[in-house]
């Protein structure tokens, strides 16, 4: 009798023991800050019915894979989310957007304007003025200026100019210091999210885009824009794929990306990004 209680209590420990440890489960979120105000939007939601997971964010490489869920702009790398758009910018009445000013950037100009290239025509495409432009962009693995190369076929390494140790987010007190800097930068990055406006230190590039385009962004609304590139595409302005890479075997972050699709996705333009197509949205 004795040994059969103490067998059913060691029972009750154990199953205890693996609940209550998968109950404190920590899930390690590594992503960019302009995406991490969304995130956090998901985490306070997401634990209103989950409240023993616990979520902590971490810059740089995470150490621990088995837990982590990172964000990702790869195109064949986890589960896309969102979309998010990268514009080209300055600073406002700066001498870089007077040089730039009276110029509309296409797709071989902003590959003349942001890269070094052997192949680039430089000195028959930019002025000399043009040429004194610097560009800055960052370090950060997860920066926007990894898939804006890309998307205009140059290696990230190929960036004229400045890299800023860090986030995106740095980029912007970066070319207000500098007369003569731009940079390429998320939505998010660029708009004040509470006013939906433009940055009021900030101004963006000209692009080569048909008039209703060249309209809508010179007014600077961020829905006006974002309501734009989800209707319309332009080769000048890339629209990257927003996803989170995590171990797809471990139930407590998928049961959270679950959440993410089925739920999460509806606060994506709140934050500056844009819903998937149609034809890009996964089976929930």
């Amino acid at each position: 009798m004795k040994k059969s209680v103490f067998t059913i209590a060691l029972l009750f420990s154990l199953l205890y023991s693996i609940t209550s440890e998968a109950q404190n489960q920590t899930v390690t979120l590594r992503v960019p800050n302009f995406v991490r105000p969304l995130v956090e939007k998901w985490v306070a939601e997401y634990r209103k019915t989950n409240e023993n997971i616990d979520f902590q964010f971490v810059s740089g490489k995470s150490q621990d894979n088995k837990n982590t869920i990172a964000f990702t702009a790869s195109q064949n790398e986890g589960v896309s989310f969102a979309r998010f758009a990268i514009l080209p910018v300055t600073t406002r009445q700066s001498e870089a957007e007077k040089i730039i000013s009276s110029h509309k950037l296409n797709t071989r100009r902003l590959r003349n304007l942001f890269f070094l290239d052997e192949e680039l025509e430089e000195e028959e495409e930019l002025s000399k003025a043009e040429r004194k432009i610097h560009v800055y962009v960052a370090s950060n693995q997860l920066s926007a200026s990894k898939p804006f190369a890309e998307y205009l076929g140059e290696p990230a390494a190929a960036f004229k100019g400045k890299k800023i140790y860090g986030d995106d987010s740095f980029l912007n007190n970066a070319i207000s210091r500098d007369p003569l800097g731009i940079t390429v930068n998320s939505l998010s990055n660029i708009f004040d999210l509470e006013n939906r406006t433009i940055h009021e230190e900030l101004a963006l590039l000209p692009l080569d885009i048909d008039k209703q385009g060249k309209q809508i962004l010179s007014q600077g609304n961020l829905d006006d824009i974002i309501s734009l590139l989800e209707q319309r595409h332009y080769s000048e302005i890339p629209v990257v794929k927003a996803g989170l890479a995590f171990d797809q075997q471990n139930p407590v972050l998928a049961d959270f990306v679950r959440w993410v699709l089925l739920n999460g996705t509806q606060y994506v333009h709140q934050f500056g990004l844009l819903q998937l197509q149609q034809n890009e949205l996964v089976s929930k």
